[in-house]
């Protein structure tokens, strides 16, 4: 199991944390935090976020973007839930600290929502795709990269 989680782990790349244009996020390797399963949600928290942005380009119906949006902050609420756990088992010194951030992000999340059901113009979808795609980014290289250098300087200290 050893074997197969060390082949899964990222390696960094040495390129720009992120490629991006105004409304896609691409993956690179040096957002990889060392944890294959938190990599593979991460993935999956930028697919989402790209399909919600292509669904606002494309014109999407609302009920359409609506449920791209909703799908993302289910998911969300499902990995924050998930990292929280690893944090609590691994002894993460600032656990409680990045429990508080998801709580916040989960309640900015939430206000997008409300904004976005309360308006019919596309424009403010877009400014709402927008906001999620940050919150999700910024918390990933700043708040995620935290725990991963953390795990790194725990496997290189002497047990």
């Amino acid at each position: 199991m050893q074997d197969f989680q060390q082949g899964l782990r990222c390696v960094e790349s040495g390129e720009g944390a992120l490629e991006r244009s105004e409304w896609e996020v691409t993956w690179s390797n040096s957002l990889c935090v060392d944890v294959p399963e938190m990599d593979e949600e991460h993935r999956q928290f930028i697919a989402r976020v790209n399909e919600l942005n292509q669904a606002i380009l494309e014109s999407e119906d609302k009920a359409t973007v609506a449920r791209a949006m909703e799908l993302m902050l289910s998911e969300a609420a499902h990995h924050f839930a998930h990292e929280e756990e690893l944090l609590a088992r691994w002894a993460y010194p600032d656990a409680a600290a990045h429990t508080a951030r998801h709580a916040a992000i989960m309640a900015q999340f939430e206000r997008v929502m409300k904004e976005f059901a309360d308006t019919d113009i596309s424009f403010v979808w877009a400014l709402k795709g927008l906001r999620i795609k940050q919150l999700l980014v910024e918390h990933l290289l700043k708040e995620d990269m935290k725990y991963r250098d953390f795990l790194r300087g725990r496997a290189g200290s002497p047990s």
